[in-house]
């Protein structure tokens, strides 16, 4: 996928979900923004190889176990910088949870959407695992998950 589509369906899906606790704070959605926005660039910079110049996916960032981590690492990031920068330091550890449960939502949304291309993801074991083989810059498929990530954020802010 495009890291347009993972931005816009991570963001669409984290906020639709947070949107079930009630309306979050500005500061919030903007911190949650930053943070998808963040695991989607740490899981395809880190995770990726090239081979014959084709860019590979490694299990290091693409796994159904530790893509969870590096968006749960991401988020907690996300938390404690700006918590330090403003003096409040440790972030309260309810707050520091909830934004390390939502990363690792993140990652895994990252690994359903590379789950559709040919290239997959890595599931247990090692071996590649993917629910379909489209090309991972497929228009109509980046285009519908693009547009839904929208809709889940349209329906979550409004």
């Amino acid at each position: 996928m495009r890291a347009t589509t993972h931005n816009l369906f991570s963001v669409g899906l984290i906020l639709y979900v947070v949107s079930y606790s009630g309306y979050p704070l500005l500061i919030t959605v903007l911190l949650m923004v930053v943070a998808t926005v963040f695991t989607n660039f740490l899981i395809d910079k880190v995770g990726h190889t090239r081979e014959d110049g084709v860019p590979r996916r490694t299990w290091v960032t693409h796994s159904v176990v530790t893509a969870p981590l590096w968006g749960a690492a991401a988020w907690a990031l996300t938390i404690i910088v700006p918590a330090a920068l403003v003096g409040v330091f440790p972030p309260g550890l309810v707050l520091l949870a909830l934004f390390s449960a939502l990363g690792a939502v993140a990652g895994w949304s990252h690994l359903f959407l590379d789950s559709l291309t040919e290239g997959g993801i890595f599931a247990p074991g090692g071996k590649r695992w993917a629910l379909a083989h489209f090309s991972y810059d497929n228009r109509s498929l980046n285009l519908g998950l693009s547009a839904l990530g929208l809709t889940l954020l349209f329906v979550a802010l409004f």
